[in-house]
């Protein structure tokens, strides 16, 4: 089983898994807000092109604070050559970057 790890410390869009990766069968994903003043707005979202589709739109993790996604959360998705990237945007809510890790694995 691969892990992936993250450190999101900006309020740019970061790819977690490029298209091509090859990582289609996440069995979980886990974001921890490691900010210790701000709560984090998470966007998570697969990206095809222009088009985004949203896993997570908005979602607030309080201070030091960790949400996880499972296999029940619909993460499962095509990230071959032909499929989809996965990419999270964090910010404070107005605009601030706050600190998450963002840790995925994939399943056997």
């Amino acid at each position: 089983m691969a892990t992936f790890f993250h450190n999101i410390t900006t309020t740019l869009t970061k790819d977690l898994l490029a298209v091509g990766d090859n990582v289609s069968n996440l069995k979980s994903i886990s974001i921890a807000n490691v900010d210790s003043s701000n709560e984090a707005k998470v966007d998570l979202f697969l990206n095809k092109g222009a088009d985004n589709f949203y896993i997570l739109k908005g979602i607030s993790i309080p201070v030091q604070n960790t949400l996880l996604l499972d296999q029940g959360d619909n993460i499962a998705f095509n990230n071959g050559a032909s499929g989809f990237s996965m990419r999270i945007q964090v910010d404070n809510g107005s605009g601030v970057a706050t600190a998450v890790d963002v840790i995925l694995k994939r399943g056997a």
